[in-house]
């Protein structure tokens, strides 16, 4: 036992780390959770949550066994906006999930834990909403509702087209490459993100 009641890092520490932030997370939300709560329930210095991860974002991406931050498909995105941004995310975005196909961290796995527990899922939306929207100003002239709308309509797209290729397995939905499927759903992305939406 370490002189402040901490356990010392061991084999198993991260794994130990990662299962108390679960359940942190899913009691207090991506927002109300910080790293020394998860150290306080994993029973270990705070230094050590530090050690394995760098930040709540990458302990939430392990915790909630994401397969990438969805902040690595935003970063992949040309910066300047219009006409194709759509197809690079709708792209990115399957790639990644067909990247974690077979493991543990697959996206039906991932949808499983967000449509059973109503908590994991505000966790989720609280990160995702960290994580992408908060970094991508309103367009200008347009207000919060209406910015509300657009990543709305934009996430609807995208869960929808993993719904049907990862769970549904639906042709061509489930056959195409994800730079097809990039080419087909983009110019919607584009509206949602661009465009009128009446």
């Amino acid at each position: 036992m370490s002189p402040g009641g901490r356990r010392p890092g061991k084999a198993d520490t991260r794994e130990e780390i990662i299962a108390a932030a679960r359940e942190v997370f899913a009691d207090k939300g991506y927002e109300g959770a910080s790293l020394r709560a998860v150290a306080r329930a994993a029973g270990v210095d705070a230094a050590l949550v530090h050690h394995y991860f760098d930040g709540k974002a990458a302990l939430f991406t392990a915790a909630m066994s994401l397969p990438f931050d969805p902040r690595v498909v935003k970063d992949g995105v040309p910066q300047e906006s219009g006409p194709g941004s759509g197809a690079a995310i709708v792209e990115g975005f399957l790639t990644m999930w067909d990247k974690a196909e077979g493991t543990g961290s697959s996206f039906a796995s991932c949808a499983a834990a967000t449509a059973t527990a109503p908590n994991v899922a505000d966790a989720m939306r609280e990160f995702v909403i960290e994580r992408i929207w908060s970094a991508e100003p309103a367009r200008p002239g347009e207000d919060k509702k209406l910015f509300a709308r657009r990543r709305a309509l934009i996430s609807s797209q995208l869960m929808g087209l993993a719904f049907n290729r990862y769970i549904l397995r639906m042709p061509p939905l489930s056959t195409a490459t994800p730079r097809a499927l990039g080419r087909w759903a983009g110019p919607t992305v584009d509206r949602y993100m661009e465009g009128s939406l009446g």
